[in-house]
């Protein structure tokens, strides 16, 4: 079962994503900033991330710097944002797919599968 972790500032959207990726069959952890991302990410070893880009303590740009500087992981990555172009460029990088918030669940969970490789 592939382990997700989701970071948002909004609880309500970390339940949505609960509630979303639960039913399709991943194994789900959450966080609510970019330092609890961090530390999640250490103590999970999640196969994907979900990051939200404007939240408290960096937002999801700093967890994806930190990610591929300092750890050198190529874990594949979802930004969920309300403004894309402020991301634009990641989408450029290997296993990045950046979608604009509200997002279906049926397209997040069709993006996870594309970069986990799951039919």
């Amino acid at each position: 079962m592939p382990k997700i972790l989701a970071v948002d500032d909004d609880l309500v959207i970390l339940e949505l994503y609960k509630e979303i990726f639960t039913k399709a069959g991943f194994e789900i952890h959450t966080a609510e900033d970019a330092s609890g991302a961090m530390g999640k990410f250490q103590e999970v070893k999640p196969d994907l991330l979900v990051l939200d880009v404007d939240m408290p303590a960096g937002g999801g740009q700093k967890v994806f710097d930190r990610l591929r500087n300092l750890l050198l992981t190529a874990t594949p990555i979802i930004f969920s944002t309300g403004s894309p172009e402020s991301v634009a460029g990641l989408a450029k990088n290997l296993n990045v797919i950046v979608l604009k918030k509200p997002v279906k669940p049926e397209i997040l969970i069709e993006a996870a599968k594309r970069l986990l490789k799951m039919p």
